[in-house]
């Protein structure tokens, strides 16, 4: 919940800047077999794209089979040092750390110290769950199960932000979250979870008697020769580990609490290893690391007949479809997961028939477009390499970014579509105003036309010429459908339909939830790295909106949804979404939070 204005998917080229970055340079025919010609193209792609995007450093291992093709360090680990990256330099893995744990806790499924669908509180017994879902509090605790939790599907909130830096012991979470409101009903879509993982790491701590990283290290880093590769510490404490850039400035490279979900230290050469233990169904070495059945069960789809996925499927762990992403290739099976944070980004796609894998991290904000455009193009090639056939999203035509044909929708069409609807990013608002359909999400304004093919699409006009190219924005096509009696803006990228969005429409207000509107700071909060410093709470059109502050920088606005005089939740399905915000004698509290009010409408403001 109230994450910043930034790093929006779809939207990336628009709210970043005007345009997106020049196009890489042209690769060379690759012949079948020839993966050095593939080496010596990024040899030369890689320096000129980290020049233009200020990229401290990078780090990239190619995968064919059992095969480590390449492995290479560009850039700096530590630009005040001038140390540079090596293939055995380790960065931050983010959101890969998520595939190590759910790998370990599948490890110990097979052990039968845990059961993928018997509930999580038969091992973390001091765990439950508030549900405005059941009738039968016991029946929500008794649905967070290990398998949900894996597959995103528990229901649980995407994070606890109180104390999101602290170093408390993992086992120490259960207790600490008890009683959270859940944030969906479990089993019914996947809403990435950050706080899930948490509990999956406490899960593996007390299952098999040993810490997070000692369980992990003797299970799977040690076996794997993983030897850069640890859940623990910061990039200051080890000298092989980059330190973090954010937008090109050094950061202060902060603990990680949810060290299952996000804190591994690892390098593309180490998860080498790891990708080819599952390419070679569990063994690596001679050792058998993980079964087969349990690789099969990572890569089985879990969320078959959650109409609100659409088109993204979820395994344990991994997605197995980009997800409105650029595809590899019409009918290339791919599962990835990426990493990141506000100073290092990190990507791993694999391709499970053809066996080959891309791993690229780096350790600067900026290396975002970067790191996915390389991962993209880098298997293609490798794809090429392999078949002797060249590979391309679609039919290798150069993309048409602008409308052949611009249709203003029509006077019925533009009410039905207009209102507010909430979404992962924010408030996106969608007007009928002067016969035109106009659009607007974190701050940047746009008109939705329709295209030849009856899609909404995104277009502005500058000096009165429409823009052909409006990044990702201009090239997705969206349209308003109800699923399940909900009112959802979908998204159709690279032929996947993705939900990004849900019509909200203004609720009752009682006098309590009225009386919320005013300004209130984080109380009793002595993290130096907190997440939140304050939020605000306004009316706009019917609507509550919130909005949190990080040290006088706005925040995203949600829309708050009264569900009784004490409890609203943020609108909305997805990523921070569904969170519940309670009101308090003197202020509000949301995500392990309280927040004292400072001002309201009805008092002065001090001057």
């Amino acid at each position: 919940m109230f994450r910043r204005l930034r790093g929006i998917p779809l939207l990336g080229c628009l709210l970043g800047s005007i345009g997106c970055h020049s196009q890489p340079p042209v690769p060379p025919p690759i012949q079948k077999g020839d993966y050095g010609a593939i080496i010596r193209y990024l040899q030369t792609r890689i320096p000129r794209e980290m020049a233009r995007d200020n990229v401290a450093g990078l780090s990239i291992a190619l995968v064919n089979g059992q095969e480590l093709i390449w492995a290479r360090g560009f850039g700096l680990a530590d630009k005040d040092l001038g140390v540079p990256v090596t293939p055995n330099t380790a960065f931050r893995a983010g959101g890969i750390s998520k595939l190590l744990t759910a790998t370990a806790a599948l490890q110990l499924v097979e052990q039968q110290h845990l059961a993928l669908d018997a509930p999580i509180q038969q091992t973390l017994r001091e765990f439950y769950v508030r549900s405005r879902f059941h009738s039968d509090q016991a029946e929500a605790d008794r649905a967070i199960t290990l398998r949900r939790l894996l597959s995103h599907q528990s229901g649980l909130p995407s994070e606890h932000l109180r104390d999101l830096r602290s170093t408390y012991a993992m086992g120490q979470m259960p207790m600490r979250v008890s009683g959270v409101w859940l944030s969906s009903l479990p089993g019914s879509q996947v809403a990435y979870s950050n706080l899930g993982y948490a509990l999956v790491g406490a899960a593996i701590e007390r299952s098999s008697g040993k810490s997070f990283e000692a369980q992990l290290q003797s299970s799977l880093l040690t076996p794997l020769r993983m030897n850069q590769s640890s859940f623990l510490g910061t990039g200051a404490q080890m000298s092989y580990r980059a330190h973090g850039y954010e937008d090109g400035k050094a950061s202060t490279d902060p603990q990680v609490r949810d060290l299952a979900a996000g804190g591994l230290w690892t390098s593309p050469k180490d998860l080498s290893r790891y990708v080819r233990m599952l390419f070679a169904k569990g063994t690596y070495k001679g050792s058998q690391i993980l079964g087969s059945a349990s690789i099969d069960a990572m890569f089985t789809q879990q969320n078959t007949g959650n109409a609100l996925d659409f088109d993204c499927q979820m395994g344990l762990g991994w997605f197995l479809a980009p997800c409105g992403d650029e595809p590899i290739g019409p009918g290339v099976r791919t599962y990835q997961h990426s990493g990141g944070g506000d100073d290092f980004v990190a990507q791993l796609t694999l391709l499970p028939d053809q066996q080959l894998a891309v791993v690229i991290m780096a350790n600067d904000s900026n290396a975002e477009d970067m790191v996915v455009s390389l991962t993209t193009d880098s298997l293609r090639l490798m794809l090429q390499a392999q078949t002797g056939k060249p590979v391309c999203a679609d039919d290798c035509q150069a993309p048409s970014h602008g409308l052949k044909l611009r249709h203003v929708p029509a006077a019925v069409d533009r009410k039905r579509l207009a209102g507010f609807y909430a979404t992962a990013w924010g408030v996106f608002r969608i007007r009928d105003e002067h016969a035109r359909l106009s659009g607007e999400l974190a701050g940047y304004d746009f008109q939705l036309l329709r295209d030849e093919q009856g899609w909404l699409r995104a277009q502005k006009k500058i000096l009165g010429f429409w823009r052909k190219d409006l990044g990702e924005l201009g090239r997705v096509q969206l349209d308003v459908l109800t699923v399940q009696g909900r009112q959802m803006l979908t998204a159709r990228s690279h032929g996947q339909r993705i939900a990004i969005g849900e019509r909200i429409e203004p609720p009752p207000l009682s006098a309590a939830w009225a009386n919320t509107v005013g300004t209130y700071q984080v109380l009793s909060s002595h993290e130096p790295d907190a997440p939140l410093s304050g939020i605000s709470v306004r009316q706009e059109d019917g609507f509550l909106v919130i909005r949190g502050q990080l040290h006088g920088e706005p925040l995203t606005d949600y829309i708050l949804l009264p569900i009784d005089n004490a409890h609203a939740v943020l609108a909305g399905n997805g990523y921070g979404l569904g969170d519940t915000v309670s009101r308090q004698v003197n202020g509000l509290s949301a995500s392990g939070y309280s927040f004292k009010r400072t001002h309201s409408p009805h008092t002065p403001l001090n001057l």
